[in-house]
């Protein structure tokens, strides 16, 4: 059996007059990626590696307030001084301070006379794990770089490698830069949502059983409803665009062609992804909740996109690369971030067009032109 062009044309044009007539849709289309970016970017991507401390010199040497002088003056630090471990738990307490640093009596003679580390306490706020390490982190760049200044100044022993470190791609302190790009993906997952919405409501509200009796065929009513979502997709992608590169200052470095080009392989890969979960389903609400497990749950914690993908795993390594998003979140980055172009991240390419086979097969396989 041939596909029919004309056919294909008037199930596409059947589904732009759906879309557009139907605000809901049209909502979840074009316009929520960029509202659900805007509220995901100011959660994840607003935070900054500023740390707020408390210190408490238990020592009063010259050692010791040069230690803390430096501290404060270091522009990742506020420091608030206090006099006990009482104050330092009130502080804590009133989420006023990240951590705080106790200086204990006898730090600047264990430096001079023995040449040695000289223990510092730190306390961390436990509760806020984010707050902690990044605490942790600043402090032990901090107290590395000073430890080397030590060493120069008083002749001590020293660590036989320093490391310095220097941001490629972007010299802000904040995370936007690489949060952003990635959270792109997530929120494109909504047109994916509406596509399998669409589907089912055809089935529950019966008016799928007018495509029975006409000569559409199965390929050609899948055909014009991915053509119809895909596009109209890509142009909610502008103000997504618009949101990551004015709103919050993302620089985009690469080529629009090649970044509309994959956006649209991984429209492709969700949207066999809904059409199949559409067939499985025949209530909007459980193909509502299918989508949120299936769409944003892994999004968030096997693509990458918080904390790296755990290659050692086979098991997990495999979910996780099985995701269109886990590819699409490094495009994204690659592009805004590094300019990157079609010969750096083709692998992450093919890997999308290969699963958008996949999924777009499994959903043809899996429709069938008939009603109960």
């Amino acid at each position: 059996m041939r596909f029919g062009l004309g056919r294909f044309i008037s199930v596409l044009l059947k589904e732009y007059r759906h879309i557009l007539r139907e605000p809901r849709t049209l909502w979840m289309i074009f316009l929520s990626p960029a509202f659900v970016l805007v509220a995901l970017s100011f959660l994840f991507a607003s935070g900054s590696d500023h740390v707020d401390l408390a210190v408490w010199d238990h020592d009063r040497t010259p050692m010791s307030r040069e230690f803390t002088s430096n501290l404060d003056s270091n522009t990742d630090f506020s420091v608030t001084y206090v006099d006990g471990y009482e104050e330092i738990d009130d502080l804590l307490v009133n989420q006023r301070i990240d951590a705080a640093v106790v200086i204990p009596a006898g730090f600047g003679d264990t430096v001079r006379e023995r040449g040695s580390g000289a223990p510092v306490q730190v306390i961390l706020d436990g509760v806020d794990t984010v707050a902690a390490n990044q605490a942790t982190g600043s402090l032990l760049s901090y107290a590395s770089s000073f430890g080397a200044k030590l060493s120069k100044q008083f002749a001590l022993p020293s660590s036989p490698l320093q490391v310095y470190s220097q941001r490629a791609y972007s010299t802000g302190a904040d995370r936007s830069s690489s949060m952003i790009p990635g959270l792109i993906p997530l929120v494109f997952s909504l047109p994916a949502m509406a596509a399998a919405l669409a589907l089912t409501r055809e089935r529950e509200t019966k008016t799928l059983e007018s495509l029975v009796v006409t000569p559409v065929r199965p390929l050609e009513y899948l055909a014009g409803k991915l053509v119809a979502y895909v596009s109209t997709a890509l142009v909610g992608l502008l103000p997504v665009w618009l949101v990551a590169t004015v709103v919050f200052g993302v620089p985009f470095r690469g080529s629009p062609v090649l970044f509309v080009m994959t956006t649209a392989a991984f429209l492709l890969a969700n949207m066999g992804m809904a059409i199949f979960i559409g067939n499985l389903v025949h209530s909007q609400q459980t193909a509502t909740v299918i989508a949120l497990f299936v769409f944003f749950v892994p999004g968030f914690f096997l693509a990458g996109l918080i904390d790296p993908i755990d290659t050692t795993n086979v098991v997990s390594a495999g979910m996780s690369y099985a995701l269109p998003v886990t590819h699409f979140v490094t495009i994204c980055r690659a592009i805004f971030v590094k300019g990157a172009t079609f010969g750096e991240i083709w692998p992450s390419v093919v890997g999308l067009l290969g699963i958008a086979a996949i999924w777009i097969g499994l959903g043809a396989l899996t429709f069938k032109k008939r009603v109960n």
